[in-house]
């Protein structure tokens, strides 16, 4: 493995995660460089033009968001976002939280927001591969979903024991990630009561 690499083949040699495939990246770069992507805000609306940088694993969209309702403040704990590709495919969806210091965002009609949304793609699903890359064959990700939550290796990485027990660590650490966002949340809230 290169020095400038991680063990698993990512570009931060400083950081341990898994990449998406080369083939996934060609994916994104593609949407980006065609501006194919908006960002929707389930509820509230579209962001048309966001800005994206992206590495083999991460997502950094920014984007200023109008809101044109509702007429008098409302409390929002969260939004619901997805990144979608123009023609209507869903890349990512997450229910991102709002709160700030135990206290939620106050929305109302005028208001401005520039945000920031960094996520962290696994995977992106073949059949999305297949529509935007029909003539790619062979396997197209490093790791495989079940319906468990689980996931396994393709044949796209080569890796000996110690690193495939640390994929799957790296997985159930991914696993765990909504239980402690949760209670920073709790955590939060209660210091502010």
């Amino acid at each position: 493995m290169s020095k400038d690499k991680n063990a698993f083949g990512g570009g931060n040699a400083n950081s341990l995660y898994i990449p998406l495939s080369e083939t996934e990246q060609e994916v994104i770069s593609r949407l980006v460089d065609n501006n194919d992507m908006v960002v929707k805000i389930h509820n509230w609306g579209y962001i048309e033009k966001p800005v994206i940088v992206f590495g083999d694993k991460n997502l950094h969209i920014a984007f200023k968001m109008f809101f044109d309702k509702p007429e008098h403040p409302v409390d929002v704990h969260f939004f619901d976002m997805e990144l979608k590709t123009r023609s209507g495919i869903s890349l990512f969806r997450k229910k991102t939280f709002t709160e700030y210091g135990g206290k939620p965002l106050s929305i109302m009609q005028g208001v401005e927001l520039e945000m920031v949304w960094d996520i962290s793609i696994r995977h992106i699903d073949p059949k999305v591969i297949k529509l935007l890359l029909p003539s790619n064959t062979g396997l197209t990700s490093r790791l495989q979903d079940s319906l468990t939550g689980e996931f396994t290796i393709t044949g796209n990485m080569r890796l000996d024991k110690d690193l495939t027990q640390k994929a799957y660590e790296i997985r159930k650490r991914e696993l765990l990630l909504p239980q402690i966002e949760q209670k920073i949340r709790n955590d939060a809230r209660d210091n502010n009561k």
